[in-house]
């Protein structure tokens, strides 16, 4: 009897402290349910802006990758990209930054940062070749004469219109 006692008494003890918390926590349809192929991403990419937009790619920044970020931002299929980018976005440019939210999404997380800064503080940047990336609208990009940037060496200017990425 004593033996029967002590069986249960430990068995009910597992039960507390190995039982409750898996019956609390796990969620056993998940488990032994498969996979459900009808289910969709559980993130959605954001809208795809529309007009025309200019990326500034810094090529001495990513001296190994930079042909790979062009055919990313371009639109085309790359293979997966072992380097890290910061981009910046011109403040009140919502379509601008709308695009760079849209490829920050379809990158690993945190492997793009998308940063908002003043237009005049990005024109300056651009000029001065102080950045990674710079994703903005045809217009902000005519608008802050950002010309004088296309044509610094390190430079690549990508253009890619709403609806093409």
């Amino acid at each position: 009897m004593k033996r029967l006692t002590h069986i249960a008494a430990v068995l009910l003890a597992l039960f507390v402290m190995l039982g409750v918390p898996t019956l609390a926590y796990v969620d056993f349809s998940a488990v032994f349910g498969g996979v459900d192929a009808v289910s969709r991403a559980s993130l959605e990419l954001p809208e795809q802006p529309s007009g025309n937009f200019v990326i500034l790619l810094n090529r001495d920044k990513h001296p190994g990758t930079a042909e790979a970020w062009e055919t990313f931002f371009s639109g085309g299929e790359t293979d997966v990209i072992m380097d890290d980018v910061a981009c910046l976005a011109a403040q009140g440019d919502a379509g601008g930054v709308q695009l760079a939210e849209r490829f920050q999404a379809r990158l690993a997380e945190n492997q793009m940062t998308v940063k908002q800064v003043n237009p005049t503080l990005l024109a300056s940047r651009a000029d001065a070749g102080v950045y990674d990336v710079a994703i903005v609208s045809a217009e902000m990009a005519e608008a802050l004469t950002l010309s004088t940037a296309y044509e610094r060496a390190e430079t690549s200017v990508i253009a890619v219109q709403g609806g093409a990425t």
